[in-house]
């Protein structure tokens, strides 16, 4: 099915001119020498685009290796329908489908490789695969060849001690004229902003077992669901957890990110608050200034954030250290454990939604009589001259957060301003298109005075 954008909505992964291999082969190892294993690869033919099995789908080759002692080993290598020229000047990532075997994944139980038409391996950028979470729950495992190739090759081990491995592949893809070789869709001024894929990262752990629970919850749509950064066993107490999302091409100027998560655990909230960092990048490049979350928190929000299973929503703006709005493509979202005050266990930290917005509308504090009582009010957004990022409606409120808007226009007369003091307004503006989002509210003053006091006439007789 295609959705908004030409992008392939079930699979949320690629773009619509994806090519995929058209043909497999596949075979494997058991362990031998007085070693005992199997391996088997069911249902080879699912992975390969062939008249019948038009992919994307939800078909899908098994791949199992199995042993009671030493190591076997099952695989399925697809080919390309002509070679695929790749290059540091010019570099192509090819994405291959599997299930989210965390064991398999995990124990180092996957190796993904790259060959050419004679069948000679070729490098690829990183010595492991990338692995990148969708919405629907799939799991990407990525490479980028660093020469011409023509097949992709998936390995499945059996486990380093006895028992057995299985792995779903359901195909491979990659996407022609891709710039970005951790995201292959195109870019779109006037994509609302949702993230297609997110990445987990971990580092200075060294107690219990931790995760990041269906890190593609985060990036569903779905505000009742989540990923959540966890901990089974015995508590952790340093390192960090880490989740990335990556959005739909780079960002437009003056965007955005609104997140929405929650805590489960008893976390005091200004804790949790000062352990969370943000940051941005474009492509691997970290852009603009990391920021913790506390500095994006009101007193309200805060408050809000103390209570379990709360959701929070707030937002992160990347700029560069002279306040300038900068191009992102990503931005990571880092929880440093050691600053937490108690061990993460399995009640974590969840995060419900992460999604672009245009940052906050401009607009000036006007001045206001008491005697007169009303006051003129109007608002900008920012990327009104960007060429076809479409059209921008406005809405006015009482409060910071919550309430129902007391109006729609994007200039309007505040009446009722009758008490000398400060009337405070918010403003807010959405970008049109399907999904789209409302930036943070800006804030507008109106300072109220008393009219001035005529002075007395002497009146001599």
């Amino acid at each position: 099915m295609a959705g908004s954008g030409g992008f392939v909505q079930f699979s949320f992964a690629q773009p619509a001119n994806a090519v995929y291999p058209d043909k497999q082969t596949n075979g494997g190892s058991a362990a031998g020498g007085g070693l005992t294993g199997s391996y088997s690869v069911a249902n080879a033919d699912n992975a390969r685009n062939a008249t019948g099995n038009i992919k994307p789908n939800n078909n899908f080759a098994v791949l199992t290796a199995s042993s009671t002692l030493g190591t076997s080993t099952a695989w399925i290598q697809l080919e390309f329908p002509a070679e695929v020229t790749s290059g540091a000047a010019a570099p192509v990532t090819v994405y291959v489908r599997t299930n989210n075997n965390t064991n398999a994944l995990l124990g180092g139980g996957v190796e993904l490789t790259a060959h050419d038409k004679n069948g000679v391996q070729v490098t690829v950028q990183s010595a492991n695969y990338k692995t990148y979470y969708t919405p629907d729950g799939s799991v990407f495992l990525a490479v980028t060849p660093t020469a011409t190739f023509k097949y992709i090759r998936t390995k499945l081990s059996s486990p380093v001690a006895l028992g057995t491995n299985t792995l779903q592949v359901y195909y491979a893809f990659y996407g022609p004229g891709a710039t970005n070789t951790s995201n292959p869709y195109p870019f779109n001024v006037a994509d609302c902003g949702s993230p297609n894929v997110s990445t987990k990262d971990y580092s200075g752990l060294t107690l219990g077992n931790f995760d990041v629970l269906n890190a593609g919850n985060a990036v569903d749509n779905d505000l009742n669901s989540k990923s959540s950064f966890v901990s089974t066993g015995v508590a952790l107490l340093s390192g960090h957890i880490k989740q990335t999302f990556f959005f739909n091409g780079v960002s437009n100027n003056a965007d955005a990110v609104r997140v929405i998560l929650s805590q489960s655990g008893s976390f005091l909230a200004v804790n949790l608050a000062s352990s969370i960092t943000l940051q941005s990048y474009n492509g691997s490049t970290p852009i603009g200034t990391s920021t913790l979350v506390n500095a994006l928190l009101d007193t309200d929000l805060l408050g809000l954030l103390a209570g379990n299973n709360n959701q929070v929503a707030f937002y992160f703006a990347p700029k560069d250290a002279s306040g300038n709005s900068v191009i992102f493509d990503r931005i990571e979202l880092d929880l440093n454990i050691g600053l937490l005050g108690v061990g993460l266990g399995s009640n974590g930290l969840n995060i419900h939604d992460v999604r672009r917005s245009p940052d906050i509308p401009a607009a000036t504090g006007p001045k206001a009589c008491s005697n007169i009582g009303t006051a003129a009010l109007s608002a900008l957004a920012q990327q009104l001259g960007i060429s076809g990022i479409g059209s921008f409606s406005y809405a006015w409120y009482t409060t910071a957060h919550g309430s129902s808007a007391v109006s729609s226009a994007q200039s309007w007369t505040a009446s009722g301003l009758s008490t000398p003091g400060t009337a405070s307004y918010y403003v807010e503006t959405t970008k049109s298109g399907s999904g789209c989002i409302a930036s943070p509210r800006k804030k507008v003053d109106i300072i109220v005075s008393s009219p001035p006091v005529s002075p007395g006439v002497a009146l001599n007789p």
